[in-house]
């Protein structure tokens, strides 16, 4: 019995080792971004439709405010899941005008 308690101990502590080699992978589920055009004359009202980013920059240049918007797992227009980066540029700060957007194919 002594001898069985032991290899179970073992085998315990071996996998804990093994988990903390190996770390596993978490798979966020992709967010649904809304569709935004990227055009001048368009005026978005971020604070009340945009959903809660993984990082959110925000800045200045001049008189015109800046927010770059990162989701590290997201679909955006017909594109699959990827990191997706949308920058708006703003001279009011209330309504938001698309500029760039970029992904990373994972």
């Amino acid at each position: 019995m002594k001898g069985f308690k032991l290899i179970m101990m073992l085998a315990a502590f071996a996998l804990q080792s093994a988990c903390a080699l190996f770390p596993a992978k978490i798979e966020h589920p992709a967010l649904t971004l809304p569709f935004i055009k990227n055009s001048g004359n368009e005026c978005y009202y971020l604070d009340e439709f945009m959903p809660v980013p993984d990082s959110l920059v925000t800045g200045k240049s001049g008189a015109m405010s800046l927010r770059h918007y990162t989701y590290n797992a997201a679909n955006y227009k017909d594109w699959e899941s990827k990191q997706v980066i949308l920058s708006f540029y703003s001279n009011d700060d209330r309504c938001w005008s698309l500029f760039e957007e970029y992904y990373v194919m994972r």
